[in-house]
């Protein structure tokens, strides 16, 4: 217990500074300084932890690869992308239910920032003339917005989960995929089937029309359909597809496809200065320091080694901490990175009990912290969501909270055919 007593205070500071509403790094760095001090690290063996954690390669790569895909979302909005993609969902979609839940799952596959707020203007258009009211809009915009976050490479919560776990990308990817589709199926089952069965019996009843354009073959329809979808995500298509079929970094696909872009678009004088300006964000480049000065501390202390015969001592069975913690750090962040990368690196020597890497443990833990930070009233998209569709958050957290369960005990069944430390 001596050894766990250091850790256990750095989480308590860290847990105080984030009520006290703390920046999530600076939050981090306070947490690992108090890390150090409670075991004794010495001033020059801090700087050396600085020192390795600036020069670590994969530090570097995620570096990198976050900046990119802020650049990807400057350059979609700099060549008119989400006006393009508004105008062809409108064209290709008759019902428009279907399309209050199409906008934002396919906004949602770019990473962007309270990117809620991008996609409630369309829901609101969408919803225009439908039997639908502000709960049911919300929901839809929340829910179906944060659907790629399990599996997609391009979400900087995802790309800490693979590098601290230890999975390769594609593996990982092709391991998440199962809990979006749970994440998907419950969004359909809870949120967007009911309001369908209401305007399809108004419509039936003469109330209003749920269609938008005539009639057209089906078969027309089917191919108008994908062609148009494909128009829309064809750059998350390229980048996923290069990196599971090829196994190769994002970094490369991300830079092949921002140059693309970049080519494509219109450049007036200050074009490059004001792009710089806005793809290099100080606050989430100051998170990932904060996070890995967190983990290369931890790993410096020598407490992972340790973790498997405490657990043993104390007597707590890992499935319980590979729920609770990532589910209540993404209570207390709001954030998928956040509760990755305050809980992976501790949760590592869980993932490896017994000296082979757990994959259900893994999803678990993502999943459980993802849960946490949906019904976080701290997410930034459960803010914008509720304010922007005027939606008390009560009977709006109330309904997410249902499917959430469902889904935590579907994905904890999948983890234990996975494999689950004992």
């Amino acid at each position: 217990m001596n050894q766990l007593l250091p850790l256990v205070i750095s989480v308590v500071v860290l847990v105080v500074l984030l009520l006290l509403k703390v920046n999530l790094g600076w939050s981090l760095l306070f947490s690992a300084g108090t890390l150090m001090v409670g075991v004794g690290i010495e001033l020059v063996e801090m700087v050396n932890i600085v020192r390795s954690t600036v020069t670590d390669s994969y530090f570097l790569e995620i570096i990198g690869i976050i900046l990119l895909i802020n650049l990807l979302e400057e350059l979609l909005r700099k060549t008119a992308y989400f006006d393009r993609a508004l105008q062809i969902l409108q064209e290709t979609f008759q019902n428009k239910v279907i399309i209050t839940a199409v906008f934002p799952a396919i906004f949602g596959s770019i990473p962007a920032f309270g990117g809620a707020k991008l996609s409630a203007p369309l829901v609101e258009l969408a919803g225009k003339d439908l039997v639908i009211d502000s709960v049911d809009k919300s929901l839809l915009n929340y829910w179906f917005r944060h659907v790629w976050e399990f599996s997609s490479p391009l979400f900087p919560g995802v790309i800490l989960a693979i590098y601290f776990s230890g999975v390769e990308m594609w593996k990982y990817i092709l391991l998440m995929l199962p809990p979006t589709f749970i994440f998907f199926v419950l969004g359909y089952l809870f949120f967007l089937r009911p309001v369908l069965k209401k305007n399809q019996e108004a419509s039936e009843a003469g109330a209003i029309s749920g269609q938008t354009g005539a009639e057209m073959d089906p078969g027309i329809r089917t191919v108008r359909t994908y062609c148009g979808l494909l128009r829309i995500i064809w750059p998350v298509l390229v980048i996923m597809f290069a990196v599971v079929v090829f196994r190769v970094s994002i970094l490369w696909p991300l830079l092949l496809t921002d140059l693309f872009l970049f080519c494509q678009t219109y450049k007036d004088k200050g074009f490059v200065k004001e792009l710089l300006k806005k793809v290099c964000s100080f606050k989430l480049l100051w998170i990932v320091f904060g996070v890995f000065i967190f983990k290369t501390t931890f790993e410096w202390t020598g407490i992972p080694q340790e973790i498997p015969t405490l657990l043993g001592a104390i007597g707590i069975p890992s499935v319980v901490l590979l729920i609770i913690f990532p589910l209540m750090t993404g209570l207390l962040t709001g954030m998928p990175s956040a509760f990755v990368g305050i809980t992976y690196p501790i949760l590592v020597p869980v993932f490896n009990l017994g000296g082979s890497l757990h994959l259900g443990a893994v999803m678990l833990a993502f999943v459980a912290g993802h849960i946490g930070a949906m019904l976080s009233p701290l997410h930034l998209c459960f803010v914008l969501t509720v304010e922007y569709f005027q939606t008390e958050i009560l009977p709006f957290w109330t309904r997410l909270l249902f499917p959430q369960v469902i889904e935590l005990l579907l994905v904890l069944g999948l983890a234990y055919i996975l494999g689950i430390p004992g």
